[in-house]
């Protein structure tokens, strides 16, 4: 596999076993253990969005934003400008809001073609990058922030055979259930940049003759025991094929957008709320999801939009999307390096929700499925991945609008 041509653009923006400290590797004998993996972590973190604290968090700059809105607030209350009560619950809404996206994740999915698979990394970010190479059957999506990169890359070639790989200081094999081979490798730098990049590479047993790779560093910074731990106990674990989507559910497409219906729902209703606004309701066994949408009401960048939305829109105004006393996780979920935005309100045993917000060209999306946990066919983690599953027909034009410019 080449990734020299992948992440130089992204340099810029970013027989025998004995078992090592996780309970769920092994690696053959001779190689060194995987840096940082702990068995005190339970290898199914990542399946809570919110399972520590995001990657990239800035506890002090969350604190001096709190200041200062709660600064702007005062004064304002003071001008005669919001009334205390008005400031109040703009200041709850305010720290629900920052607790939500510091504790945020980011789902990244591939599945063009023959490249069918997902990772996801504790991390926020504020753009994105993917790269469709046809002649090498390559594909890449990743996500950056100011601080951090990650992504995910799927190929034909073997990454062990790439001079990436070769060149590292730091490497080892490793097995991991699922995975019939994985290699990981850290870099002091990548090429001329001062990048440096943990990787894993991995087969699944699903997908003999395919390879994923995942990327994780810190922009300008060294490895830190903290990327380390986040790659081994988060990423790695996270690591899936995506193969069983149509096997657990329905495809359905609504103007440039396609959601998946998890089987057993069927369409009980259209309805029109004035002259753009609509929606549909489907139904199944103790599930309900509403779709609804209506014209773009923000022309900004999708990774700005969704967090004002969430703040504005559900959080503020409280929302009745939302269940009452129940906590939130939210992710970025890139589907082909096209961004939207997740809340997942598990209540085990309960009445559980899912709210999926998206954004295309033309149209803002609301998908909301309701369930009682442990009465529906398919449990949770599986509703939730189904709710993490588009694709779009204009997804190569969204891309280009949306994209982080990287130079090359």
């Amino acid at each position: 596999m080449k990734l020299k041509s992948t992440l130089l653009s992204l340099a810029v923006a970013v027989a025998f076993t004995m078992p090592i400290d996780a309970a769920q590797y092994t690696v053959p004998e001779g190689q060194p253990p995987v840096p940082g993996a702990d068995a005190s972590i339970p290898n199914t973190a990542y399946q809570n969005y919110r399972f520590g604290e995001a990657l990239n968090t800035n506890a002090s700059a969350i604190i001096l934003a709190r200041k200062h809105i709660y600064e702007m607030l005062d004064k304002q209350v003071e001008e005669n400008k919001r009334s205390v009560e008005q400031a109040e619950r703009w200041k709850k809404a305010h720290d629900k809001s920052m607790d939500i996206s510091s504790h945020e994740s980011t789902v990244i999915l591939l599945h063009e073609g023959d490249h069918r698979a997902k990772m996801t990394v504790p991390i926020v970010v504020t753009g994105s990058f993917y790269k469709d190479d046809h002649q090498k059957n390559e594909v890449s999506s990743f996500a950056v922030e100011s601080s951090v990169i990650a992504g995910l890359v799927s190929s034909s070639e073997s990454f062990v055979d790439d001079a990436v790989y070769k060149s590292a200081k730091q490497k080892g094999a490793f097995n991991y259930p699922g995975i019939t081979k994985g290699n990981w490798s850290i870099t002091d730098k990548y090429l001329s940049e001062n990048t440096p990049l943990m990787m894993a590479a991995v087969t699944f047993d699903k997908q003999p003759n395919h390879n994923y790779v995942a990327v994780l560093g810190h922009i300008n910074h060294p490895i830190t025991t903290k990327v380390e731990s986040t790659m081994a106990n988060f990423v790695i674990p996270s690591l899936q094929p995506i193969d069983d989507v149509d096997r657990t559910s329905d495809a359905v497409t609504w103007g440039d957008v396609t959601y998946r219906l998890p089987k057993g729902m069927q369409l009980q209703s259209e309805m029109k709320e004035g002259p753009h606004a609509e929606g549909r309701v489907y139904e199944g066994p103790d599930m309900r999801l509403v779709v609804t949408r209506g014209p773009i009401q923000r022309k900004d960048h999708p990774m700005v939009a969704y967090p004002k939305r969430v703040f504005n829109d559900i959080i503020y105004r409280s929302s009745k999307l939302l269940l009452q006393n129940v906590p939130i996780q939210s992710a970025m979920v890139l589907n082909n390096g096209v961004p939207t935005y997740i809340m997942d309100q598990y209540n085990p045993g309960k009445l559980s929700r899912i709210l999926h917000l998206i954004q295309d060209d033309e149209y803002s999306y609301v998908m909301v499925l309701s369930y009682k946990d442990g009465k529906t066919k398919y449990n949770h983690l599986k509703l939730r991945n189904t709710m993490e599953y588009l694709d779009f027909k204009n997804a190569n034009q969204l891309r280009s609008k949306i994209e982080k410019k990287l130079k090359k």
